[in-house]
């Protein structure tokens, strides 16, 4: 697949986060990035647009990621969708929570282009430009 024809989510309460992800996302290629700041912006988002994968940051205010994870699993239009949790925690009990949840990848933040790439590529195969 081409990361031009990819369309991707991030969600993060924090907008640096954001602007972060999203310049690791065009360095990569990915050819639409939507934003949401926080869990219940992104169901709205999901549900007005076409989106092949979701990156988000576990930790926000009202609906944290892996609420959302859950809400996307059980809606059968997005349960099959790649869902990446962003998060600064690397905690076993975390991880295992996501897993248990359908989460797609884990990518601890600070993350950088090469790792983000490598996960996606996991999900996408490879992503030649």
């Amino acid at each position: 697949m081409k990361p031009k024809d990819l369309t991707i989510l991030v969600v993060d309460d924090q907008q640096s986060m954001r602007g972060l992800t999203r310049y690791a996302l065009q360095q990569i290629g990915i050819g639409k990035i939507l934003e949401a700041k926080s869990g219940r912006d992104a169901f709205t988002v999901l549900e007005q647009s076409d989106v092949h994968a979701v990156l988000s940051d576990w930790n926000m205010e009202d609906i944290d990621g892996l609420t959302l994870l859950k809400v996307v699993r059980k809606h059968p239009r997005f349960a099959k969708m790649p869902f990446v949790m962003l998060t600064g925690q690397s905690d076993r009990e975390n991880v295992q929570q996501a897993a248990a949840a359908g989460v797609s990848g884990y990518l601890v933040k600070p993350f950088d282009v090469a790792s983000l790439k490598k996960r996606l590529e996991q999900i996408f195969g490879p992503l030649a430009q």
